[in-house]
């Protein structure tokens, strides 16, 4: 029996169905996200690093597929206005509702979109020509995964007892009912959520400069349903949060020190999931290797800027690493002949006026830096997964490139550090809804996050749209150097 990689088994689909599309894939590309998971799996027999493989370990050449990632981000876009919830190939299964499938923003930040133009002008053209990103149901390499708000995570974490909690708040007497439209005059007037109820005379929203999409009187200049309901659990969830957080202090002895003993097993879990929030907020992770056999998996975080600049020390760690940590000090390892002290010379020529270097995790930080690049042909350098257009390594190649003028300094991204799972770690961090994996175009990972107007983490969201966007929106309120 064949073993069918999620990309193998949505291409089957699409061809069997192709010409209903929609009806055909309606359970997968559900808004749904618990049932667009357990639909999908029944398709995932099996996904590795990339690579499709059969009992008898003949291997399919992935990239005679194409670009499939593009192809289902056409199919999730959808072909029609509407699609039924409970039909199979166009079969009504009873009961289905008619819903719109609405496409996901175009543009999300004319202010990111000019300075790309500045930085990249090659990657500037692909990402004005068709940038996409949208949910996945499944971790794969060349995907992001997104870490997301503490109050997402406590409001999608079905098998939490704070998850228990947030639903027995939001079902008392002190919230109103979402479903019948009675939301607090509080929500309703939030301006993270678009500004005022809805409404059959409401105004035209006045966007700023960032937004290139014309100001029109559409569906988001108004406090939508999903809007309503998407504010409605994060401001529950965020009072939780506070009073919970409040009483964990109130613990504390005179010099602020908790004594960990003392606290109730909720209490406990709370302070556990708000640190480790805190260590990773807002965090967009490049996946970029997975085996689901070892359940391993490594991601790069891709908007924790380092450096601007390459010092003398910094060429030094990205070029070859460190040895070893003295009092908590990284040692960098010194040049151990002429011909490592010649490449450190090249490297700092070509980069040191201009150099983008990230945080990519906390694990390997004292092994040589990785290089993350999107160019096809440069030696040394290897597709991270095919079809996705990402590519790693090829560092020397990069630096003659560079010196010689074929290739811009912001052509490349340098990561120190990694963050490495084991044990399915990513995936029950993903089943926790710590994290959202998310499919998208290449120009998303390949920008650079060098003072962005509008930060990643919030254009990605956007471009996803649905719940995504709504949260994306209500963060971007808490950030007063952003308004």
């Amino acid at each position: 029996m064949m073993n069918w990689s999620p990309s193998i088994a949505t291409l089957l689909l699409s061809v069997a169905g192709r010409n209903n599309v929609n009806g055909f894939l309606a359970p997968c590309l559900s808004r749904d996200r618990d049932s667009a998971a357990k639909n999908f799996q029944l398709l995932h027999m099996s996904s590795g690093d990339g690579r499709i493989q059969q009992e008898d370990d003949d291997e399919i050449d992935p990239s005679s597929l194409g670009d499939w990632r593009q192809f289902r981000m056409n199919l999730s876009q959808g072909a029609s206005s509407t699609s039924s919830e409970a039909a199979i190939d166009g079969i009504d299964l009873g009961g289905a509702k008619e819903t719109k499938v609405k496409e996901r923003p175009r543009s999300v930040s004319a202010k990111n979109e000019e300075l790309l133009k500045k930085q990249n002008s090659k990657l500037a053209e692909e990402y004005m020509n068709g940038v996409w990103a949208h949910e996945s149901a499944l971790v794969e390499v060349g995907g992001l995964v997104c870490r997301l708000p503490l109050e997402a995570e406590i409001y999608r974490g079905k098998d939490s007892s704070l998850n228990q909690r947030l639903m027995d708040l939001l079902d008392s007497d002190q919230f109103g009912n979402v479903e019948s439209g009675d939301i607090p005059n509080s929500l309703q007037s939030s301006a993270s959520t678009g500004g005022a109820a809805a409404s059959s005379t409401a105004s035209p929203i006045q966007r700023s400069a960032e937004d290139s999409a014309p100001a029109v009187n559409d569906d988001s200049s108004t406090f939508s349903p999903l809007a309503a309901k998407t504010t409605y659990w994060y401001r529950g969830a965020e009072r939780m949060l506070k009073e919970e957080l409040e009483s964990i202090l109130s613990n504390a002895d005179p010099s602020g020190k908790l004594e960990a003993d003392k606290l109730s097993p909720n209490s406990m879990e709370m302070l556990q999931r708000y640190v480790d929030h805190q260590q990773n907020w807002q965090e967009v992770c490049l996946v970029v290797e997975k085996d689901d056999r070892l359940g391993y998996a490594k991601t790069l975080t891709i908007n924790r800027p380092m450096a601007f600049t390459l010092s003398k020390s910094m060429g030094r760690l990205v070029l070859m690493g460190a040895l070893s940590a003295e009092n908590g000090q990284a040692v960098v390892r010194q040049e151990g002949d002429g011909k490592e002290t010649m490449r450190l010379v090249k490297f700092l020529s070509a980069f040191e006026n201009q150099c983008a270097v990230y945080v990519g995790g906390e694990d390997g930080m004292d092994q040589p830096g990785l290089l993350i690049h999107g160019i096809e042909d440069l030696e040394g350098a290897t597709e991270i997964s095919p079809g996705t257009g990402i590519y790693e390594g090829g560092i020397d190649a990069a630096i003659d490139g560079v010196l010689s003028g074929k290739y811009s300094s912001l052509d490349f991204r340098f990561f120190v550090g990694h963050r490495q799972y084991t044990k399915g770690g990513l995936e029950e961090a993903v089943r926790q809804s710590k994290y959202q994996p998310i499919a998208c175009s290449r120009p998303l990972v390949l920008k650079q996050c060098i003072k962005l107007p509008k930060p990643l983490w919030h254009e990605i969201m956007e471009f996803c749209g649905g719940e995504l966007k709504e949260i994306s929106k209500l963060e971007f309120a808490k950030r007063d150097d952003l308004q």
